[in-house]
């Protein structure tokens, strides 16, 4: 796909790579090859990397010669793939309760697609979600596999917060508020998990690449996880998994 890369600067110091410009697994799993392998070799001459649906940009230090790097990204592509061990995916379980305490969206979400609530969860439930990338909230993950079924626009009028653990749908994504927020995105449903600390060594669950499975749980289910979790008395469902 290299004939497809367009590099291009990104202000003094920074670059983009681009891919074509669609939401696909081959391109995403291109993404991380490339992230993986410049965050590996070039770690003295990078601040940071970030990854999106279809891009890449790299972030130098201020003495690095931003032409000779981007020759010197172009010149290492082709030996990427065979240079870089295959990453670890995980699969992560996410409890969900969707009643509607929790979900204030649901109902809107269900009646829009002439669905039951109960359809809407078994729609929701059933997909292995693809995490593409974070961004928007520290470690919110942007989720591909939505069911086009329950695909529905942003609300015309964002709330003003939306309580941390939420699940969203916007338009053919959905996806998790990491922390409260304002957001447009319709809420149907809630996870008790705490998917962002600052204290932590690694201060996200959900990384790129990794996929998502949501488990729908009840009231009574999710206030006694969040008391265990409060209790450090939980541990995040998590499984090794090679695509």
């Amino acid at each position: 796909m290299m004939e497809q890369l367009k590099f291009r600067k990104f202000g003094r110091h920074a670059f983009l790579i681009d891919w074509k410009s669609k939401i696909d697994e081959i391109i995403l799993d291109e993404i991380l090859t490339v992230n993986n392998y410049i965050s590996e070799n070039f770690s003295e001459e990078i601040i940071e990397t970030v990854s999106a649906y279809h891009s890449l940009a790299i972030y130098l230090k201020r003495d690095i010669n931003i032409n000779s790097f981007i020759e010197k990204v172009k010149k290492s592509y082709t030996f990427m793939s065979k240079d870089m061990p295959a990453k670890k995916n995980y699969i992560i379980t996410i409890p969900v309760c969707y009643e509607v305490e929790y979900a204030p969206d649901i109902l809107s979400v269900a009646s829009s697609h002439d669905h039951s609530i109960f359809e809407v969860i078994k729609l929701h439930t059933q997909t292995l979600y693809k995490v593409y990338f974070l961004g928007f909230l520290p470690g919110f993950p942007y989720l591909g596999g939505l069911d086009k079924r329950l695909y529905t626009p942003r609300k015309k009028k964002p709330r003003q917060n939306i309580v941390k653990g939420s699940i969203g749908i916007g338009g053919k994504q959905t996806g998790i508020y990491t922390v409260d927020s304002p957001g447009g995105w319709n809420i149907i449903g809630r996870s008790p998990l705490q998917f962002f600390n600052t204290a932590a060594s690694q201060p996200t669950v959900i990384n790129n690449g990794d996929y998502i499975k949501f488990v729908s749980i009840s009231k009574k289910q999710y206030l006694k996880l969040d008391t265990s979790i409060k209790n450090g008395n939980y541990n995040i469902e998590k499984e090794a998994y090679n695509d």
